[in-house]
């Protein structure tokens, strides 16, 4: 028998179905024109040439975050909807009309659908009234590591009107398309980095005994790395410590006076990342100084955990349930892959989703930042119903 489309057991709002063409082609747009964390000139400038031909006025934050406020003249609440907008340094390896145009660059995670979203979610905000309260509309620079929602909460993005609820969503590459999936609670881990110089003595590679090894000493390090999760972290909990750089030498033959080490920690609760913290300092430090070497430790947090709030999680997934039904809500794990939308959750009641893009008929079947990454356009659809419903939900009953 036939496979049945997903969208087939939806009812649409005639609005969103109507504007999917259009969200295609901005997604498609971004996609040819991507750009690199903190870097998207061309692509404000484009969202804002967009939102001014709906009289919207906007206002940069973060050097090229754009922000915008629809109106309704009744009090009421404020929900911020964000988009995050940068690109990755891959080289796209796929062969279709709308690829990128830009070697070294490419759309690889889907924030080019996640502003094409929010961009047709301001046409539908401006054709229908908005009941009561604002919109804010964010497009945020700089997710790919470099912080970019820090940058916007801190040059005053919650603020002026003050956001009582923000909502984002991925396309999410392992969920199939019909599918959506909302965390209660920890949803995607916090992110620290570190890096560790092993000072050691060099020397000839013939007569390690007149050396110090800092290679023999990161080895051990490693190993002993492991132990935190294994002994150290309570089963139930959740961590992972990671070394995936060790550099040291230039020859077969010389032992290096240095060695270097750099790798990630991914948790959820904060008592585990302070406990990783500092048992991975305690080991470093014990295990250079027993292999003879000095270990200089940099520890650098760099995102708490994306923490979605209880009770607005529940009000998204009833709203996901009316979209795509009981079966289409999908109850998956936190992942352990960082996201700066946490720093709204620590600031305001937030929820982020996640909008299934995988269709192995069109080709969507690469995880996210692959050189082939792509998703199954009607995925946009059910993003864009995803955040029409919670908007106006929410503006009428919160």
């Amino acid at each position: 028998m036939p496979q049945t489309s997903p969208l087939s057991r939806i009812k649409f709002t005639p609005d969103v179905t109507a504007l999917h063409p259009a969200v295609v082609a901005y997604r498609r747009h971004f996609h040819q024109h991507p750009e690199l964390s903190l870097q998207e000139h061309e692509t404000a400038r484009f969202i804002e040439k967009e939102l001014h031909k709906l009289k919207l006025k906007t206002k940069r934050l973060a050097g090229t975050g754009v922000v915008s406020v629809i109106r309704s003249g009744k009090p009421g609440p404020t929900i911020m909807l964000r988009a995050d907008m940068d690109a990755l340094p891959v080289t796209e390896e796929n062969t279709h009309s709308y690829r990128s145009r830009y070697k070294g660059r490419m759309h690889a995670c889907g924030h080019d659908s996640h502003m094409a979203m929010l961009l047709g979610m301001a046409k539908l905000l401006t054709t229908h009234r908005v009941a009561r309260g604002k919109v804010k509309l964010c497009f945020q620079p700089g997710e790919e590591g470099e912080d970019g929602a820090g940058k916007m909460v801190a040059a005053g993005v919650l603020e002026k009107p003050d956001v009582d609820f923000a909502f984002g969503m991925h396309v999410w590459a392992p969920l199939r398309t019909g599918k959506i999936a909302v965390i209660s609670g920890p949803a995607m881990a916090a992110v620290d980095e570190f890096e560790v110089r092993l000072i050691g003595k060099g020397g000839h590679a013939a007569y390690p005994h007149s050396a110090t090894d800092p290679v023999l000493a990161s080895a051990a390090i490693i190993e002993n790395l492991q132990s935190i999760v294994s002994r150290n972290v309570a089963p139930w909990e959740a961590a992972v410590v990671t070394v995936a750089s060790v550099e040291a030498g230039t020859a077969f033959n010389i032992i290096p006076p240095v060695a270097t080490m750099k790798g990630t920690v991914r948790t959820f609760e904060k008592p585990v990342r302070r406990l990783v913290e500092r048992r991975l300092k305690t080991i470093v430090r014990q295990s250079a100084k027993a292999m003879g070497c000095r270990a200089e430790i940099d520890f650098i947090p760099k995102l708490p955990a994306t923490v979605n709030d209880k009770k607005m999680s529940e009000f998204v997934r009833g709203i996901a349930g009316e979209i795509v039904g009981p079966r289409g809500v999908a109850d998956i794990k936190p992942t352990m892959g960082g996201e700066d939308f946490s720093r709204y959750c620590e600031k305001v009641p937030a929820v982020f989703a996640f909008v299934g893009a995988q269709n192995e008929r069109k080709g969507a079947v690469y995880p996210h930042h692959h050189p082939r990454f792509e998703i199954d356009e009607d995925a946009l659809m059910i993003g864009m119903e995803l955040a029409w419903r919670v908007t106006q939900s929410y503006l009428r009953n919160y």
